[in-house]
């Protein structure tokens, strides 16, 4: 019987095997490597040697040609043809370069023989062309009309005649411009929404477009809008006095950029935005505001922004109609003259606000008949924040209106903004006065054409795009036209889900809590008898 195997012979082998493995893996492994190297040798080899491999093939494609010329043509004809080069031949020996320009005719033929003959690919649709007739085939049932002579929209049509320009970015439609009937009733707000709907549907839902209806020529120009960017964190803007920075639009809205932190962690991270800029004093014919807001739609956030910028030069005062203690984060802090909360302590601050109006616009008056500076306490600006004051109830809310009238009709000249705020259908519940000096518009939040123009005064002509965040809406100033808008990040300090790095930020914004100046605010000497300076919430 064969004695047993010594202990280390299972190690032996399975280090064998081992080394086995890795041989043939090395070998795979230089296998394949060479191959590749051999693969890039050949690629740059035939790079490099492109005008001889060409050259080649067009003389063997020559010499094909005569083989089958000499082969298919008649003896008369191959006689003439061996005398014409024969002839050729001797008056090429006898005349100077004659062998160098029979060569270079050789090759110029070669060169001609061996072009690359391979047909092109048939021509596909242009891009984009499914999707051009499918916003086709959607207007059809709005556009189509017997009456129409050039029969633009007719069913199973060719959207060519109707489009007349259309630009793309990749697969997404970004411009389009159309003729359409001149029966079309283009005046209605009802049939425009339709054809408004149809294109967003096929050209896409996610985004937003502009509208510009061409009335007088029959023509409709679609433009998706670039989004805007997202949510800025509140912070110091660089803006001169009396301006405020309301967000931020679109860059073909504004001729302005401003430097904005996006984090402000990071101070490198800086880049370059279009504000909405608002401007008060006397260098402007609106100098007070309305925002119109649904709930959580931002409109509270928006007053926040301008209370921490009015405050770097100017006086704040605050009204919460609503009680919900939105302005507490303002109470003893320079500058913020009053936080109300109530119908009474409102009446006391529009009372003072009234005397405080009368009395700028005779120091004003008076020192531009004296030819004198005007005084700093006529000239400072002064904010009056009013959030939903619709909520003050009733003939109460009348008469609180009409302390309002002196200071919006000399707002302008008495430097005292007033900047309010509505939800949609609070909008017959406010003063006519105020409705009327209120020519700075803004919207925030989704809302239906009518209520749109309600809050506007004009159509934006702008729709789509999926529901709109909290700060997203659009702005107007005047008569001029209606810009997209998204407000700033300015969350409420005190609330008890802000981040503590938002809280700090928004703290570090406001001035240093201390007592307000003297002779300034509702109980001072200057105007009304209200016992203290401020009544917090």
């Amino acid at each position: 019987m064969p004695s047993p195997l010594p202990p280390t012979a299972p190690a032996l082998s399975r280090r064998l095997a081992a080394a086995t493995r890795s041989g043939i893996s090395a070998t795979r492994a230089g296998l394949s490597g060479g191959r590749a190297q051999f693969g890039r040798i050949r690629h740059h080899a035939r790079d490099m040697f492109a005008p001889l491999i060409h050259l080649g093939r067009g003389l063997r494609r020559e010499v094909a040609w005569a083989r089958a010329w000499w082969k298919d043509a008649p003896a008369d004809k191959r006689k003439a043809a061996a005398v014409g080069a024969a002839l050729t031949v001797v008056l090429l020996y006898f005349l100077p370069f004659g062998p160098l320009l029979a060569l270079g005719g050789i090759m110029a033929g070669a060169a001609w023989m061996g072009r690359d003959r391979t047909p092109p690919p048939p021509p596909g649709p242009p891009p984009g062309d499914g999707r051009l007739q499918a916003v086709y085939n959607g207007l059809v049932p709005h556009l189509a009309d017997d009456h129409d002579p050039a029969a633009l929209f007719t069913p199973g049509g060719d959207y060519k005649k109707a489009f007349e320009h259309h630009e793309f970015d990749g697969d997404r439609l970004t411009r389009l411009e159309l003729r359409y009937s001149p029966y079309f009733t283009d005046d209605d707000p009802d049939a425009r929404a339709r054809i408004e709907r149809v294109v967003e549907a096929k050209a896409g839902r996610s985004r937003e477009y502009l509208y510009e209806w061409d009335t007088e020529n029959n023509k409709l120009t679609v433009a998706a809008l670039a989004p805007l960017p997202g949510p800025v964190p509140a912070q110091h803007y660089v803006t001169a006095p009396c301006e405020i920075v309301l967000g931020f639009t679109d860059a073909t809205s504004t001729n302005r950029l401003i430097p904005v932190a996006l984090d402000p962690a990071d101070p490198a991270a800086v880049c370059q935005l279009p504000p909405v800029i608002w401007r008060t004093g006397t260098r402007t014919n609106a100098p007070h505001l309305l925002a119109v807001a649904g709930p959580a739609a931002g409109k509270t956030t928006l007053l926040r922004t301008v209370a921490l910028q009015a405050l770097r030069d100017g006086d704040v005062i605050a009204v919460d109609a609503t009680g919900s203690g939105d302005f507490a984060y303002l109470a003893g802090r320079p500058g913020v003259l009053r936080v109300d909360t109530t119908a009474e302590q409102v009446r006391e601050t529009l009372t003072w606000l009234r005397g405080e109006a009368a009395r700028r616009a005779a120091a004003i008056a008076d020192a531009k008949a004296a030819g004198l500076p005007v005084p700093e306490d006529a000239r400072r600006p002064l904010w009056v924040l009013l959030d939903e004051p619709a909520e003050l109830g009733g003939g109460a809310a009348g008469d609180l209106f009409e302390l309002l009238d002196l200071p919006l009709r000399l707002g302008r000249t008495t430097h005292i903004s007033v900047v309010a705020t509505a939800r949609p259908a609070q909008l017959d519940r406010l003063h006519p006065g105020l409705l009327g000096e209120t020519h700075t518009r803004i919207v925030l939040g989704g809302m239906d054409e009518a209520q749109l123009y309600a809050a506007l005064g004009a159509a934006p002509g702008i729709a789509g795009g999926e529901a709109m965040p909290a700060g997203r809406g659009y702005a107007r100033f005047g008569a001029g036209a209606v810009i997209r808008l998204q407000t700033p990040y300015t969350p409420d300090p005190l609330e008890d889900d802000t981040p503590d790095a938002d809280r700090r930020r928004i703290l570090d914004l406001l001035p240093a809590a201390g007592g307000l100046a003297e002779g300034s605010g509702p109980g001072s000497a200057s105007g009304g008898s209200v016992p203290s300076l401020v009544k917090s919430l």
